[in-house]
C-alpha cells in the first residue's frame, strides 16, 4: 500500500467523522477510518483489520491510539502506536510519544514527543555498530 505516497484519496474508508462534528468515547476500528472533525478519546483497530487511519487536515484527535497505518495531516495530542508506517504531512502537528515500524516526517510538519522505532532491536547491535560521544569544554587560551 504504501509503495508510493498515500494520500487520503487512495483509500476507502468504512467510517468518517466528518468535519464539524466533535465525538466522545472510545472507538474500535476495522477497516479504514478518516477523522474530520474532531475526536475526544481512544481510537484502536482490530487485530485482523491492518488498516489506515487518516486524520485530515482539519481533524483532531484528542487521545492515544493504535492502528496499523497512520496518515497525519491535522492535529494529534496522545501517545500514538503504529505497528507499519506513520505519514506526518505538512502543517501536521503531533504532541505526544510515537512508537513505529517505519516513518515519514514530512518539512514543515511538527512533531513534539519521543519517537520510539520497533524494529531497532538493541541487542542485535554489535559495539562497532555503536559511537560513542563524549563532550569536552574547550578551554579558552
Amino acid at each position: 500500500m504504501f509503495d508510493r505516497k498515500p494520500s487520503s484519496s487512495q483509500l476507502s474508508f468504512v467510517n468518517e467523522i466528518g468535519l464539524g462534528s466533535k465525538v466522545l468515547g472510545n472507538l474500535e476500528g476495522n477497516g479504514n477510518i478518516r477523522v474530520l472533525g474532531h475526536f475526544v478519546g481512544n481510537i484502536t483497530e482490530v487485530a485482523e483489520s491492518k488498516a489506515t487511519l487518516v486524520i485530515d487536515k482539519d481533524g483532531v484527535l484528542t487521545g492515544d491510539l493504535h492502528y496499523t497505518n497512520l496518515i497525519v495531516a491535522g492535529t494529534i495530542e496522545g501517545t500514538i502506536t503504529v505497528d507499519e508506517k506513520i505519514e506526518v504531512y505538512p502543517g501536521a502537528l503531533i504532541r505526544g510519544d510515537i512508537h513505529y515500524k517505519s516513518i515519514d516526517i514530512h518539512p514543515n510538519a511538527r512533531v513534539n514527543g519521543l519517537l520510539t522505532c520497533a524494529v531497532l532491536d538493541k541487542s542485535a547491535l554489535d559495539s562497532s555498530d555503536v559511537i560513542a560521544f563524549e563532550l569536552t569544554k574547550k578551554i579558552a587560551s
